[in-house]
């Protein structure tokens, strides 16, 4: 039985234990001790400087690097496009300065941007069901949307916008029907999309531009968004000479749209993507891509997980 006696030696041994290590800390141990942390101190700040230079270093040539190839895009993507049509689709997300970016070297290419069409969140808000599948129900048999049997929801939407925003003949390409008139400006109506004036007329090649994953949004919502987004690139694609999926670095990660149209083997078949849009040497991988869609190819580009090079081949060069 634990009596008295022993409470009174448990209490006396701790006081003694601390009165050792003060003695030790504030004696002989004291010089040590702080000499100790000094020195972790200093090489701990030594490190933060290396890093910070080597950081500021990497800034400076990555500077350089976009300043050169801002300098040469013209000579490298010149006549690549000519007389080709672009139709650019901007996902929730994509920033418009990125956009504004990826038209000039479009048309430094020597291809026609038809336009610009900002897919709203509506398109993949649980809430707005109700108004796809009227679309889907009244709105796509009426202007001549046509989809595989057993085709999704999504699917069929993304065919709709591609109704009206690309042919696959250049004949056809800035040649507006009633039906892909009508097409886009339901889809705006409904508050899908959001465009400029009457639309942009078909186009012959098709670029769409994702932004950065929103880390708030619920895991199911995120990967409802990406089945829609992906479907507009395979839609696009279909209705098409050729599309491109392209985004920022991030999109080439999880929950990224680029990342999900390259896990997905049928579409990857035949969709390129982009994983760098938002730098010059990106854009200029969009040309070349969109010029290897229009032989019927199709690749992966980038520095993100699943590229397969920076740059597709660049036709003539040995």
């Amino acid at each position: 039985m634990i009596d008295f006696r022993y409470h009174l030696v448990s209490i006396v041994s701790i006081f003694i234990a601390l009165a050792v290590g003060i003695v030790l800390g504030a004696g002989p141990l004291q010089g040590q001790i702080g000499q100790a942390l000094t020195t972790q101190v200093d090489t701990l700040r030594q490190e933060k400087d290396d890093l910070r230079t080597q950081l500021t270093g990497a800034q400076q040539q990555n500077e350089a690097a976009d300043d050169f190839a801002t300098a040469v895009t013209p000579q490298l993507v010149d006549a690549r496009l000519a007389g080709q049509s672009v139709a650019l689709v901007s996902l929730p997300g994509a920033r418009s300065s990125t956009v504004d970016d990826l038209a000039t070297t479009l048309k430094a290419s020597g291809a026609t941007v038809s336009g610009v069409v900002q897919v709203e969140t509506a398109w993949v808000d649980p809430a707005r069901q109700a108004a796809r599948q009227e679309l889907l129900t009244t709105v796509a048999p009426a202007v001549g949307v046509t989809t595989p049997e057993g085709a999704t929801a999504e699917e069929r939407m993304a065919a709709m916008l591609a109704k009206g925003l690309v042919v696959d003949q250049s004949a056809d390409a800035g040649s507006a029907t009633e039906e892909s008139q009508r097409a886009l400006q339901e889809l705006k109506d409904a508050g899908m999309v959001n465009f400029s004036g009457d639309g942009p007329p078909p186009a012959t090649l098709a670029v769409v531009v994702a932004g950065v994953p929103d880390p708030a949004t619920e895991a199911q919502q995120q990967q409802a968004a990406l089945r829609a987004w992906t479907a507009i690139g395979s839609g696009l694609d279909a209705g098409s000479n050729g599309a491109v999926v392209s985004g920022p670095p991030e999109s080439a990660a999880s929950d990224g749209v680029v990342a999900a149209v390259r896990s997905a083997g049928a579409v990857r078949e035949t969709v390129s993507t982009v994983d760098d849009v938002g730098a010059p040497m990106g854009r200029v991988a969009v040309v070349y891509a969109l010029g290897e869609q229009m032989a019927g190819e199709a690749g992966q580009y980038g520095a993100g997980p699943g590229a397969a090079a920076v740059l597709p081949p660049i036709p003539g060069a040995r």
